[in-house]
């Protein structure tokens, strides 16, 4: 009679082999959940900097309006009315009340600091 065939074990792969293979596989999937994790918080921080942008956007029209509208309210027939009727002492301009000033002449500027004895003390003198 033959002998009756052991079972044999067949697996070649020990202890320290399959502790390799869990340790690599481990690092790998933290590895890609680190990966995973970095994606993501990128992508939120671009949202959040698309939120930003778009509030940015949103004030910058904002201010454009506040400008023109500021502008168009202080256009001089507008303010002049208003200056009146709260009590000021504005007057319209009119050639009249203006002071013309005649332009002075070289000579005059130059002989001018020579008569007051103060200031041709702190100016000096040309040579």
């Amino acid at each position: 009679m033959k002998p009756r065939p052991r079972n044999r074990y067949r697996n070649s792969l020990g202890l320290p082999a399959l502790t390799a293979i869990v340790i690599v596989v481990a690092s790998l999937a933290l590895v890609g959940l680190g990966i995973v994790v970095s994606k993501n918080r990128v992508r939120s921080l671009g949202e959040e900097q698309r939120k930003v942008e778009s509030e940015m956007r949103l004030l910058n029209a904002e201010i454009l309006a506040l400008n023109n509208r500021i502008e168009t309210l202080l256009t001089r027939d507008k303010v002049q009315p208003r200056l009146t009727s709260s009590g000021t002492l504005l007057r319209p301009i009119t050639p009249r009340t203006l002071l013309t000033l005649k332009p002075l002449s070289m000579q005059a500027a130059v002989s001018a600091p020579a008569a007051d004895p103060a200031i041709a003390q702190t100016t000096p003198q040309n040579p």
